[in-house]
C-alpha cells in the first residue's frame, strides 16, 4: 500500500479529508481504508489514545498456539529495531516481542501494549486493524496511518488463516520506525504467517491434537510455565513460559528427549534451577512439561548442559535429529561440514573431548593408517565393525581410493552390529555428496558457525562455564552482536579459543566489545533484514548458476544494485 512520497501521501490524505473522492494518486485499498476510518471515527484528531481490552477477554487460545514459534523468531529481531506483534482477528494485540529497546520503546509510544485495540474502526488505518479488515497483507507507512500519532511508524501485517477451512485466525505485524529497507519486510512478514499456518497445520494432526489438548489443561491448571514437544520438531509454548529464552527452551527439550519416561529432574536454565515435571503421552503424542517456579542463581550456570549437544538453531537441530535417527537404526552415516563445526560431537551424541576416554562409541582416526600401515589399520577397522559398540570414524577424506573400496566393503560386509559414523572435514557439500556415494552411505551436512549465529550465546555459555567456572564472563548484547557478524572461520574452534584465551588471561565480570579479539571488534552484526536480503542474493546467484545480470532479473534489481550489494556482503558469483 506505500505511496512514492510522504508529502505526497500528506497532501492527498488532507484532500481525502475535506473531499472524499479527491486523493490522487493514492492505491485503491488505502483510499477505501481511509473511508471506513473516516466513516467510524471522522477525523483523525479523534483518536487521542489506545483503548485496551481487559487481561482475562483475551483469546488465550491464539496465543498459546502461537507462542512457541514466535518466541523463536523475536530472538531474530534482537538489534533490528523490529517489534513483533499478534493480535487476533478483530486487531487486538494478544502480545508482542521483541529483544531490541528501541523497538520496545517505539511500540510503547504508540500504545502498543498487550491488550491494546487495534482495530480499524478504532483507530483507523494500521498494519494490524487494516490487514484484520481485509485479510490482505498490506503495508502502512507514516502518513498512510489514518491517525496522526503514527505518522513516525511502518507496519507490515500478513493476516494468518487455518489451512483447511480459510478462516481468519489472527494477525502477524512488524512494526517500526520508517526505514528505507521496509520493502523487505513485506515477504518477511508473509514467510512468518505462513510458518505459522504449517505450525497450526502439524496441531490439527490427531497426535498432535491430542499433546494441544493436554497442554492447554495443563496451561489452565499450573500457575506456572508449560511446554508441551510433539512429534517432527512440534514445540508448543504457554505465555507463563514466554520469560524462557529458546536457548532454555532447547536445553529443556534435549534432556525430555534423553528420559524416555514420564517423571521429574531439575535442570539450570538461564535464570536458575527449574524443578521439571514431563509427562509423556501414550503412542508417541509427545510429552507435556510444567515447571516449577525458579530458584534464581547468583551467576548462569549449565548444569546437565555441560554433557550435551548445545545449539537450538532449526539448521543444527536438523542435522542433530537425522544423525540420532541414523544412530538408532544403526545405519552408516557420513557427517560433513567445516573444519571445528562439530562433526565428532554430532556422532557421538555428546561433546567430544579430545583425550576424553570415557565414550561408549570406539572412536577410530583415518590418519592412524600412515602411522600402523594400511594392513593393519583395515584390521582394526574390522575389529572395531564386528563389535556390538558405535564406530566413529574421523577424518575419512584422508584416505585414498583403495582405502575407501576397502572401507566400503568392511561397512557392506560387517555393519550393523553397532552405528557407524564416518566424519569428513571439506568446505564442499557437494564433495562430501561424491564421497557418501563412493562409500554407499548416507551423508548429513553440518552447518558452520556462521549460519548457526543465534546459538553463539548458549555456546559461549557453555564454553565459559567448562573454562572459566565461578569466573561470571557473561556476553553483553552488543558483544554478542557484534560476534554475530564475524565470519569464524574456524567455527566452534574459535570461539572455545576466545573464551580459553580470557580464562588465562584472568578476565572476569561481563564481556564487553572491547575484551573480544581486534578482528573480532571491527564486524557488524547483520540485521534480519539484511540477512533476509543476503539469502535471497545467495539463492538468486545459485539460481542463475552465478551469472550476475541472470540473478538481478530474477531479483527484479538493477545490475548495478546487485553488484553493489554483493560487494557490501563481500559475496562472489
Amino acid at each position: 500500500m506505500p505511496v512514492n512520497g510522504e508529502d505526497h501521501v500528506t497532501k492527498a490524505k488532507d484532500d481525502f479529508l475535506l473531499q472524499s473522492d479527491s486523493a490522487a494518486g493514492v492505491n485503491l485499498e488505502l483510499l477505501k481504508s481511509w473511508q471506513r476510518s473516516k466513516d467510524a471515527i471522522g477525523v483523525p484528531a479523534n483518536v487521542r489514545d489506545v483503548p485496551q481490552v481487559a487481561e482475562e477477554l483475551l483469546d488465550a487460545h491464539i496465543l498459546d498456539m502461537f507462542q512457541a514459534p514466535l518466541s523463536r523468531l523475536s530472538d531474530d529481531l534482537d538489534g533490528t529495531g523490529l517489534g513483533l506483534l499478534l493480535a487476533d482477528s478483530r486487531g487486538t494485540i494478544l502480545q508482542r516481542w521483541s529483544h531490541d529497546h528501541t523497538a520496545l520503546a517505539h511500540l510503547d509510544r504508540l500504545g502498543t501494549v498487550r491488550g491494546a485495540m487495534l482495530a480499524e474502526d478504532v483507530v483507523g488505518t494500521n498494519g494490524v486493524g487494516t490487514v484484520a479488515a481485509t485479510g490482505k497483507s498490506l503495508q502502512i507507512s507514516g502518513n498512510e496511518h489514518f491517525a496522526d500519532f503514527y505518522s513516525a511508524a511502518l507496519c507490515t501485517g500478513s493476516p494468518v488463516r487455518h489451512p483447511a477451512t480459510g478462516k481468519l485466525l489472527a494477525v502477524v505485524t512488524i512494526s517500526s520506525e520508517i526505514s528505507e529497507r521496509s520493502g523487505l519486510l513485506r515477504p518477511m512478514v508473509k514467510s512468518v504467517a505462513t510458518q505459522l499456518e504449517q505450525h497450526l497445520l502439524e496441531v490439527e494432526r490427531p497426535s498432535a491434537r491430542r499433546l494441544f489438548e493436554e497442554f492447554l489443561l495443563a496451561s489452565r491448571t499450573h500457575g506456572t510455565a508449560v511446554l508441551a514437544f510433539g512429534p517432527q520438531g512440534l514445540v508448543m509454548q504457554s505465555r507463563s513460559a514466554g520469560r524462557l529464552s529458546a536457548a532454555d527452551v532447547t536445553l529443556i527439550e534435549q534432556h525430555v528427549a534423553e528420559r524416555r519416561a514420564t517423571g521429574r529432574f531439575t535442570l539450570e536454565v538461564s535464570n536458575g534451577t527449574v524443578d521439571v515435571q514431563a509427562t509423556r503421552l501414550g503412542d508417541d503424542a509427545g510429552v507435556v512439561v510444567v515447571l516449577g517456579r525458579e530458584r534464581s542463581a547468583n551467576s548462569v550456570a549449565v548444569g546437565p548442559a555441560r554433557a550435551q549437544l548445545v545449539g537450538r538453531s532449526p539448521e543444527w537441530m536438523s542435522v542433530a535429529r537425522d544423525v540420532a535417527r541414523h544412530r538408532e537404526v544403526r545405519r552408516p552415516l557420513l557427517i560433513a561440514g567445516e573444519v571445528g563445526v562439530g562433526k565428532t560431537s554430532l556422532a557421538l551424541g555428546l561433546p567430544f573431548r579430545a583425550r576424553a576416554t570415557s565414550y561408549a562409541a570406539a572412536i577410530a582416526d583415518a590418519a592412524e593408517r600412515h602411522v600402523v600401515g594400511n594392513r593393519r589399520w583395515l584390521q582394526n577397522v574390522a575389529e572395531r565393525l564386528d563389535a556390538s559398540a558405535p564406530v566413529v570414524m574421523r577424518g575419512v577424506e584422508a584416505l585414498d581410493r583403495s582405502s575407501l573400496d576397502a572401507l566400503r566393503l568392511l561397512l557392506e560386509q560387517r555393519g550393523g552390529h553397532g552405528a557407524v559414523m564416518l566424519t569428513m572435514s571439506t568446505e564442499k557439500e557437494e564433495a562430501a555428496r561424491t564421497l557418501a556415494g563412493d562409500l554407499g552411505v548416507s551423508m548429513a551436512w553440518v552447518p558452520s558457525l556462521k549460519e548457526r549465529t543465534v546459538d553463539i550465546p548458549l555456546l559461549w555459555l557453555v564454553f565459559a562455564e567448562q573454562l572459566a567456572p565461578g569466573a561470571g564472563l557473561q556476553l553483553r548484547d552488543e558483544t554478542a552482536a557484534l560476534m554475530r557478524g564475524y565470519p569464524w572461520p574456524r567455527n566452534l574452534k574459535e570461539l572455545r579459543g576466545v573464551v580459553e584465551r580470557m580464562s588465562i588471561a584472568g578476565k572476569r565480570g561481563p564481556v564487553l566489545p572491547g575484551d573480544l579479539p581486534l578482528e573480532m571488534q571491527g564486524s557488524r552484526m547483520l540485521s534480519m533484514i539484511e540477512r533476509a536480503e543476503l539469502d535471497a542474493i545467495r539463492r538468486a546467484l545459485a539460481e542463475a548458476e552465478g551469472n550476475r545480470s541472470k540473478a538481478a532479473e530474477i531479483l527484479g534489481l538493477s545490475r548495478a544494485t546487485v553488484y553493489r550489494k554483493m560487494k557490501a556482503y563481500r559475496l562472489s558469483a
